[in-house]
């Protein structure tokens, strides 16, 4: 498939309104351009539909960007569902994944396109943002550029605690310092971010929708793209973002047991997934 489109964002939400509008601050300011969005809407209510309709509209305006709308119903989590529709629909010669919970830094996309290498995907990890930091942003600050750079109030959620991997807020571009000081390399992929070329991820048939619940989903696709002959690549130091604090979720212990079994299997599709003719 050949769009022109660089990349295919996919943003996965749930009933987080106060969260993704911070999200979506953070979105407008993006370096990169060609690109699309997908929120990626796992059954939630009509304020946060309301609140991704305004500011799907005020992403085309600020930034020029397409940005899509997908939804279904609440019938627990079944993220692996909305992500294959909207894998189904993407244009994007990259998959980029972010959670709605997490803010991207204006270089995000950027640092994710830049770094693509044919036989990897590429994960990075994310600042922790305490609950008093957390409550205390707002939108425009994010737009003013406050999470660019640790300033003093940033330095003070650190100090006290609030706030976890300060050292996370360094963007380094030079890959040969990266090296240098081994943020090249990392254990393992996290869902809220990570990209992959969409070849590769229809290659494994996109996610295994037989993951609902909770957990474990993400290091499925993972060890499928090892399954392949991906390796993985670090982006420590690049593709920052910011997560929002709330409450911790817990894993469901049957996706514990599905992984176990892909481990030993060696399997690089999955029967329930994005199942393209």
């Amino acid at each position: 498939m050949s769009t022109g489109l660089d990349a295919s964002l996919f943003v996965t939400t749930y009933e987080m309104p106060q969260q993704l509008a911070l999200v979506c601050a953070g979105l407008e300011r993006q370096t990169a351009r060609n690109f699309e969005i997908f929120f990626c809407d796992d059954g939630s209510g009509d304020e946060t539909k309301a609140l991704i309709t305004a500011l799907s509209e005020r992403i085309r305006r600020a930034a020029g960007i397409s940005v899509h709308h997908l939804w279904q119903e609440n019938k627990g989590f079944r993220k692996c569902r909305i992500l294959n529709e909207a894998l189904r629909q993407a244009m994007g010669r990259v998959c980029v994944f972010l959670d709605g919970d997490c803010i991207p830094h204006p270089k995000y996309v950027a640092d994710h396109l830049r770094e693509q290498e044919e036989g990897r995907f590429l994960a990075g990890r994310r600042v922790e943002l305490g609950p008093k930091i957390s409550s205390w942003l707002t939108p425009d600050l994010i737009r003013e550029g406050f999470l660019d750079l640790p300033g003093p109030r940033i330095l003070w959620s650190a100090q006290t605690g609030d706030l976890e991997f300060l050292n996370r807020f360094l963007r380094i571009p030079s890959n040969r310092l990266r090296a240098l000081v081994k943020m090249d390399r990392i254990a393992d992929l996290k869902g809220c971010n990570y990209s992959v070329s969409r070849k590769d991820l229809l290659a494994i048939n996109g996610f295994d929708e037989e993951y609902e619940g909770y957990g474990r989903e993400d290091t499925d696709v993972e060890l499928r793209l090892n399954n392949l002959g991906l390796k993985i690549k670090s982006l420590k130091g690049l593709a920052l973002e910011y997560h929002v604090w709330h409450p911790r979720r817990e894993f469901t212990p049957v996706n514990d047991d599905r992984l176990e079994q892909l481990k030993t299997s060696g399997r690089i599709r999955c029967e329930k997934g994005v199942n393209l003719p």
